[in-house]
């Protein structure tokens, strides 16, 4: 009987753990600047004022991220309080006007889910990107970063990822490497001498949605 209880509170335990709202690491770019800087946030289950009703927002979801954040948030509501016809119209004071709007990534890629679609839950871990889409369907890139240290020198090669996640390297970004500056080369990358220390690097380009920043620790 002792170890049938034990089973049932393992098992208990398990299921618990496997519903757990995941943790991402979450950045929130507007039209202009970064209205979030990037942070871990907890993708617990939220609600949110849709009209005259007060909706639950699954756990897991890119919307819930927003929700967790604290930023203020408008969504549609066309369709009630359906998580799966959710749509962001608004983050902050930037409302979606014409062609441009709000649009989120999981990584490098746009999902097909919508934002708050329990079909399209996020697993833990990810990095996830509400930016201002200037042109919806053709989204400016997204940038990112890659690192490759010999001999002292950080070479640092920038990416630009498409609304599929298809990247390039971006000739003429900045790289913002502790508290230098440089511009990448026709290759899209640059090399840094570095010392050893952390250092907090980050890339950015006009036009292009900045990268998320990256600690990196450079060791004798």
């Amino acid at each position: 009987m002792r170890r049938a209880v034990l089973t049932l509170v393992a098992l208990a335990a398990m299921a618990q753990a496997a519903s757990a709202a995941p943790r991402a690491q979450m950045m929130v770019v507007g039209r202009t600047h970064t209205l979030l800087g990037a942070r871990t946030v907890t993708l617990a289950q939220g609600r949110i004022r849709i009209g005259h009703r007060n909706c639950r927002v699954p756990a897991g979801t890119a919307l819930s991220g927003l929700i967790a954040a604290g930023l203020p948030v408008g969504v549609s509501d066309v369709a009630g309080c359906d998580p799966a016809s959710m749509f962001v119209r608004r983050v902050g004071g930037e409302t979606n006007h014409g062609l441009g709007g709000w649009e989120y990534k999981v990584g490098h890629s746009d999902p097909s889910a919508g934002s708050a679609d329990p079909a399209g839950r996020l697993r833990g871990g990810l990095q996830l990107l509400w930016y201002w889409c200037v042109r919806a369907g053709a989204c400016e890139r997204t940038l990112d970063l890659s690192f490759h240290f010999h001999h002292g020198v950080a070479r640092i090669t920038v990416h630009g990822y498409d609304d599929t996640g298809h990247g390039r390297p971006i000739p003429g970004a900045t790289v913002h490497f502790g508290t230098t500056s440089l511009r990448t080369n026709s290759g899209g990358y640059v090399d840094v001498p570095s010392t050893p220390g952390r250092y907090l690097v980050y890339a950015t380009k006009p036009g292009m949605v900045r990268s998320f920043p990256n600690v990196v620790g450079v060791t004798p």
